[in-house]
């Protein structure tokens, strides 16, 4: 999956205090481009300023946005300037939202994600800057892979970080940066960001998550289980597997990709981990660098880290470059 046009960048700021009419007219212009048609009402006398890095898939929209304190609003007349449905994803990143929708509120603080649906009124607010990851799909896609009407999707209500569908907003969050540093790698993942919402509201909603998005979300705890892990120099498959809940069998078969399944994954997570230590703790001996990354033995790791990077340990630490092995 490709992006379609790149990341494209919006910045509107007004450092002197106030605010004019054009700049929130312009500053409108950009939500609505980047999402749906809204209307914004600043709050306060100081200066406003206001950003979104937003790039478009096959299948979703992905963005980082950020804002001085603001109220935003997508009325029914709003609405009836477009036909198109979409479930909007937001993941909190830094400050805190309300968020208004048939009939209920969700307060959303960091790390925190909430859904809402374009064809319907809501309202955010917000008190003071903010900062979010917002996911964007087509409702119909979304109903396709989930399995659940447009009236069944749990609008307004707080996804927290620690829930069973919590790994999804660490992966919503992880993928809007990712697609500002290395786009090429946000486009390959971006692929599996509607299963993954299509799980997230399922079981928000208290719904069975349907198959393929099942073994989606499946993949991503066990993802994120490891690499949490990765640096246990005693874990093994039976206790990744035992740690995410499923059997070796499943476990084998939602990491298929990997030639190896998750030995070749660990791998690669472990050998990541000590690249980011051989340039950040140069006074590290190779050895102590080996055993914090989750490695038994010196020679273990010098020959798995050949196989990832196609050289030594010693030689990378020599250029300094760090690249990204997931």
């Amino acid at each position: 999956m490709n992006a379609l046009s790149g990341v494209r960048r919006v910045e509107v700021g007004d450092s002197e205090g106030g605010g004019s009419k054009q700049l929130f007219e312009q500053w409108e212009a950009g939500l609505t481009d980047a999402y749906v048609p809204l209307a914004v009402s600043p709050r306060g006398t100081e200066g406003f300023r206001g950003w979104i890095a937003h790039a478009a898939y096959n299948d979703v929209e992905l963005s980082t946005v950020g804002a001085s304190r603001q109220r935003v609003d997508r009325t029914r007349s709003l609405i009836a300037r477009t036909d198109d449905e979409f479930l909007l994803t937001t993941v909190q990143i830094a400050g805190s939202g309300r968020l208004h929708q048939d009939g209920r509120v969700a307060q959303v603080r960091p790390g925190e994600m909430v859904f809402y649906d374009s064809s319907r009124p809501y309202r955010w607010e917000f008190d003071s800057d903010w900062e979010m990851s917002v996911a964007r799909v087509p409702l119909s896609r979304l109903r396709q892979r989930a399995g659940i009407t447009a009236l069944e999707i749990p609008t307004a209500t707080t996804v927290a970080r620690n829930s069973p569908a919590g790994v999804v907003a660490e992966f919503l969050r992880e993928l809007t940066e990712l697609q500002n540093t290395a786009p090429e790698q946000a486009a390959v993942l971006a692929s599996s960001t509607v299963d993954l919402l299509a799980a997230a509201t399922a079981l928000t909603a208290g719904h069975k998550v349907p198959g393929e998005s099942s073994d989606t979300l499946t993949r991503r705890q066990v993802v994120e289980f490891m690499r949490r892990h990765c640096r246990d120099t005693t874990l093994t498959v039976s206790a990744i597997a035992a740690g995410c809940g499923v059997s070796r069998r499943t476990l084998y078969r939602v990491l298929e990709e990997f030639e190896e399944g998750p030995a070749t994954l660990l791998r690669r997570m472990r050998v990541e981990y000590a690249c980011g230590l051989l340039t950040a703790r140069r006074d590290l001996p190779v050895t102590a660098i080996a055993h914090s990354a989750g490695f038994a033995t010196e020679r273990q790791f010098y020959r798995a880290f050949r196989v990832e990077t196609g050289t030594t340990p010693a030689a990378f630490r020599e250029t300094g470059v760090l690249p990204r092995i997931l």
